[in-house]
């Protein structure tokens, strides 16, 4: 189980005043708004940042850290990616999961396992795809969508999949 959550990606300055736009891979954007601590995901590790503003641009979250007060300090974050902490990641509804919580689960086809959740990315159009490593080594991309995912089963640790010609 997880205990970082990516809900964005820091993407370029805003201002001369340390702000910087965020590329969100949360679906909620007024989680930003209410966000005090979060995680900066550097190659030495984790940094703790304090959001002291958040406004949005063009759809997109930008917030202000305590931490960096101009735009020669928040130009070197871009593409860093931003975490929050399993606490203050949004409550889940009934049926629900943290897509993190499932890479490592087996992926299933009629009944017969065909690899393992690897990873996930998000397209252009904010569709979730999920990476499996086939038994066979190679590489499949399944859209997160109901004729393509019929059901994640948290027991089990199983994604169940609808594969179709050319998948």
């Amino acid at each position: 189980m997880e205990d970082m959550f990516r809900i964005g990606v820091l993407s370029s300055p805003h201002g001369v005043r340390g702000e910087i736009s965020i590329f969100p891979t949360s679906e909620d954007l007024e989680r930003y708004t209410y966000l005090d601590e979060c995680f900066l995901r550097l190659k030495d590790g984790d940094k703790e940042v304090h959001v002291v503003s958040c406004k949005f641009k063009k759809g997109m979250p930008v917030l202000g850290f305590k931490e960096y007060t101009n735009i020669d300090e928040v130009e070197k974050l871009r593409g860093i990616e931003l975490y929050v902490a399993r606490e203050a990641a949004i409550p889940l509804e009934e049926g629900e999961y943290y897509l993190a919580d499932i890479i490592g689960y087996d992926v299933v086809a009629n009944g017969n396992k065909i690899g393992i959740l690897e990873d996930y990315t998000e397209n252009g159009a904010d569709q979730t795809i999920f990476i499996v490593r086939c038994n066979d080594d190679s590489i499949k991309y399944i859209l997160d969508i109901p004729e393509f995912v019929l059901g994640v089963d948290q027991q089990e640790k199983t994604v169940t999949v609808n594969l179709i010609e050319g998948m």
